[in-house]
């Protein structure tokens, strides 16, 4: 089988949840197109612990390869990226500046991925993991949307995230600040559910 799909090669545990990850980004979108910004930001969130489960399944089994971190950069770029340009078109417009703002968060978070990839991170990131990025964005999201917050929080978190993915602040990698992220990222998601 594998001499037909040589990719197949690659198949493992934490490629295989990295992959869920994209699933449950593609089921963000249908939530999108139908205006459930409810079910789209609770799929982003389960993508976003599939992100999660594979850094540490692919360490803890010894299954880090090339093909697995690129594959979790390009579902990062479609989940953290992507979708919340779409999200934030859908809930709260397409005004120029914040059209600008947009483009500016995207591409912080290409290059940030990019940048990742070529470097030899020995236990750190430098600049802020996209999901991270994501979590602050999609906070403000909720506010200006749930809570009638100014756009101006909003633009002003799309900027500070594209900021901190392309900056080089150091951030040890499961280390004090990593679990607080995931703790505000599971407090949220529960805020999400009960709203």
């Amino acid at each position: 089988m594998k001499k037909i799909f040589p990719v197949l090669q690659f198949l493992n545990v934490p490629n295989g949840i990295t992959t869920l990850g994209l699933i449950f980004g593609i089921i963000a979108c249908y939530f999108l197109i139908h205006g459930n910004l409810q079910g789209a930001l609770i799929c982003m969130s389960f993508s976003l612990l599939m992100d999660l489960f594979d850094g540490f399944f692919a360490y803890k089994l010894h299954q880090q390869t090339e093909f697995g971190q690129y594959v979790d950069s390009l579902v990062d770029f479609f989940i953290c990226c992507i979708i919340p340009i779409w999200v934030i078109y859908i809930f709260v417009g397409s005004h120029p500046f914040l059209i600008v703002m947009l483009a500016f968060y995207c591409i912080c978070g290409l290059w940030r991925l990019a940048y990742y990839n070529l470097m030899d991170s020995k236990g750190y990131f430098v600049g802020l993991p996209v999901p991270g990025a994501l979590l602050l964005v999609t906070m403000a999201l909720w506010l200006v949307v749930r809570y009638n917050a100014p756009n101006a929080v909003l633009y002003a978190v799309l900027l500070l995230a594209g900021f901190l993915m392309i900056s080089a602040v150091p951030l040890k990698k499961y280390g004090f600040w990593q679990k607080a992220m995931w703790l505000v990222g599971c407090l949220f998601l529960i805020l999400i559910i009960v709203s």
